[in-house]
């Protein structure tokens, strides 16, 4: 995968348009890099070396909308509806954006437990005490790798197409097809607008997930909205939709 090192400056169409309407403008958050998560900002002058010549870019356009959808919705305007085809949504269900990201699940992958080999072999002391050797680095390979397999980590990583709808999130997995996430299941919600990344977590025995990417503060928005209620809009995490 490679590193995502675009930064938006803010002398765009979109912030030279809101300057002459009077409004003020933020600056969008830091770019999401998957290669390096911990990392958050970078210096003025990197991002101007990283700044993007055209003036539209993915990265722009979805957190030009994020903030739109934001304004409009908190006046009562409800997002339009988009098409979807493939799942068969409900009755009362209709999509509200489609993009794709990165995602990824949080869990163990084993439970810290591997099977010793013992070699038996019967010779010459230098075979044997050899094969004592060999035996040893075995089983210290497989006790590395079950260690290593029961660490809670983020795993599964892949890029797949998103469907969000007024009542949950279609994950188009690799190997699982379509993955629902109703609102309604989810119990942690975590929105990271300087990451570029939501992260969810549910009740019963389901992995928590992470999704990355351009359209992650949109996501962000109508997830708050599904899960917060009326509330989304007193949520700190939010506010840079609004500044």
């Amino acid at each position: 995968m490679s590193v995502v090192r675009l930064i938006i400056l803010s002398m765009l169409d979109g912030w030279w348009q809101e300057q002459v309407a009077g409004v003020d403008s933020r600056p969008l958050p830091d770019v999401y890099d998957p290669e390096v998560p911990e990392r958050r900002s970078q210096e003025p002058e990197q991002r101007q070396h990283n700044a993007v010549a055209s003036p539209r870019n993915e990265w722009e356009r979805w957190w030009l909308y994020a903030r739109g959808a934001a304004h409009r919705f908190a006046r009562g305007i409800s997002p339009p509806e988009i098409e979807v085809f493939g799942p068969v949504l409900g009755v009362d269900e209709f999509g509200l954006l489609e993009a794709d990201l990165a995602y990824s699940r949080l869990y163990a992958a084993g439970d810290g437990r591997y099977e010793k080999t013992s070699m038996l072999v019967v010779g010459r002391p230098a075979v044997m005490v050899g094969a004592l050797a060999v035996g040893a680095a075995v089983n210290h390979r497989r006790k590395v790798a079950a260690q290593h397999a029961a660490e809670q980590r983020w795993r599964d990583h892949q890029q797949i197409r998103v469907t969000a709808t007024n009542h949950r999130l279609l994950c188009n997995t690799l190997d699982a097809g379509f993955e629902s996430y109703y609102y309604g299941g989810i119990t942690e919600f975590y929105p990271d607008l300087d990451g570029w990344q939501l992260t969810l977590a549910f009740d019963g025995k389901v992995a928590p997930l992470r999704l990355a990417g351009p359209a992650a503060p949109a996501l962000c928005l109508w997830t708050a909205t599904a899960v917060l209620g009326d509330r989304w809009i007193r949520d700190s995490r939010l506010a840079k939709l609004f500044g």
